[in-house]
């Protein structure tokens, strides 16, 4: 078989593979709506309440801080009813609390966990390295 033959061949073959991702990521095509009296109207979806919001207290020590990552590791004391004593990393949404943090200080914090999303809040340094 000559090159271009297996040229051919092989730009068919990736042709033909692109189809296939392209069709099985496609959203499924829209059905006529039937008439309204059999039409049950679904409940919108759930918004988040406030209320679906923990919080739990955090004592710990930093033993790392990733700026760019927004992140704060830190070595945890046991948190009852939560997790158990643990080094873990937390994501920080405000860059002037991570600012003041660094490797081996006392802090304690707020985590706040809504759902599958989790960070901390209203940190404070109890103690300096």
């Amino acid at each position: 078989m000559n090159v271009i033959s297996r040229t051919a061949i092989l730009s068919a073959e990736m042709i033909g593979l692109c189809f296939l991702m392209t069709a099985c990521g496609s959203q499924p095509s829209q059905t006529t709506a039937k008439p309204a009296e059999t039409t049950a109207q679904a409940p919108p979806p759930a918004q988040p309440a406030q209320d679906q919001q923990k919080q739990y207290d955090l004592k710990g020590k930093v033993v790392g801080v990733d700026k760019e990552q927004k992140t704060v590791a830190v070595a945890g004391e046991d948190i009852p009813g939560f997790m158990g004593a643990m080094t873990m990393s937390y994501p920080v949404k405000d860059d002037q609390l991570l600012a003041k943090l660094s490797p081996g200080d006392q802090i304690t914090a707020k985590i706040i966990a809504t759902g599958s999303e989790y960070w901390l809040e209203n940190i404070a340094v109890d103690g300096k390295k």
